[in-house]
């Protein structure tokens, strides 16, 4: 997605992985699908549990917002990015920065680690995606394909690849050691807002400012699906650990599963107004917009983020059972300008407030 924020003086396009500014900054107040039965609507009562989280660890080593966020494969560090230009690398444990990579001359909009852990991609306002070591800092290779920046990576699973989505309508997939071009896909008709390589390699999916969800061949760039369940732009989505499934959400406020390969829909979520929940938690209204989409590693829970304007807490984050869509879970928290879940499923990372970002228990 798109969102304009004043910085340094001027109106400046941030973006990002999974990654969604505030249009009000410093506003008050962030499994295999294949065999999920039919269902749509809101959660009825009885499946409902509103639970407050318990943050583990605050981690204030930025100077400006932080606007993305991306866990290492084993789950030990965190790598963050800011308004401030700066990619700092942390232990999700004690907090304690590891690194801080100076590479960019403006404002972080996406990070993505490699998985094999080695590498991390960092895409910036300054139109550059720079892969650099993970330990050392050392700058690998800084790619320049776009015109204008890069708000999402993907690495393919074998650490070869990246796929950058962006603004200028194009997602472009380049070799991660050498910044040399492989192929440029122009199946939407505006920003690409989000991608994320298949687990098995063989597909990547992109969403768009275009309402629709494109999956094509990630060899050939040939499109193989187009998902247009969503009414208004598509911000995040996610793959079923076993790619046979997709999470994707929108601006229409809906979160929709759906079959990878025939685009039928498993089911939809409608969302749920937290600020009705506290008072009666049988009843479902319209929810806000959503921001964010994630699938546990273990297949077996989907994450999503909605903003809500309701005083000193804005952000709903809710997680259910990716198979049946039920048992759902939701808690209040502050703003939340990018979000990730960790390997182990056992924690959220979550950029929050003003430069803060925060490691919670998955409730």
């Amino acid at each position: 997605m798109r969102l304009f924020v004043q910085h340094d003086g001027r109106n400046a396009l941030v973006t990002g992985l999974v990654v969604v500014m505030l249009m009000l900054a410093g506003a008050g107040c962030t499994a295999s699908g294949a065999n999920t039965p039919a269902a749509t609507g809101t959660p009825t009562s009885t499946s409902i549990t509103h639970r407050q989280t318990k943050d583990l660890l605050t981690y204030h080593g930025h100077s400006d917002r932080a606007t993305a966020v991306a866990w290492s494969p084993d789950g030990k560090y965190v790598v963050s990015g800011s308004l401030d230009k700066t990619v700092q690398v942390w232990s999700a444990t004690t907090g304690k920065t590891r690194l801080i990579y100076r590479g960019h001359t403006d404002a972080i909009v996406a990070v993505a680690w490699s998985p094999d852990g080695r590498y991390i991609a960092s895409s910036s306002l300054d139109n550059t995606i720079q892969v650099w070591d993970a330990s050392t800092g050392a700058r690998i290779t800084t790619y320049r394909g776009h015109k204008l920046p890069a708000q999402t990576l993907s690495w393919s699973p074998d650490n070869r690849s990246i796929v950058s989505g962006s603004p200028d309508q194009t997602a472009q997939v380049w070799e991660a050691m050498t910044g040399k071009l492989i192929l440029t896909y122009r199946g939407h008709s505006a920003a690409v807002t989000t991608v994320m390589w298949s687990p098995d390699g063989k597909r990547i999916a992109s969403g768009s400012v275009d309402t629709m969800v494109q999956v094509w061949d990630a060899t050939s760039g040939k499109t193989l699906l187009t998902f247009r369940g969503h009414k208004n732009q598509v911000t995040s989505l996610a793959w079923s650990p076993d790619s046979t499934s997709i999470v994707s959400g929108s601006f229409d406020k809906t979160v929709q599963v759906w079959d990878a390969s025939s685009g039928k829909v498993r089911y939809s979520y409608h969302g749920y107004n937290v600020a009705v929940a506290r008072v009666d938690n049988s009843k479902g209204v319209l929810p806000d917009l959503i921001y964010f989409v994630a699938w546990s590693h273990n297949s077996k829970r989907i994450a999503a983020v909605s903003m809500e304007y309701c005083g000193d807490e804005c952000a709903v984050v809710m997680t259910w059972d990716a198979q049946t869509g039920k048992h759902f879970v939701f808690y209040p928290d502050l703003p939340v300008y990018a979000f990730a879940w960790s390997p182990d499923d056992t924690r959220f990372a979550s950029a929050i407030g003003l430069s803060d970002v925060q490691i919670a228990l998955v409730p």
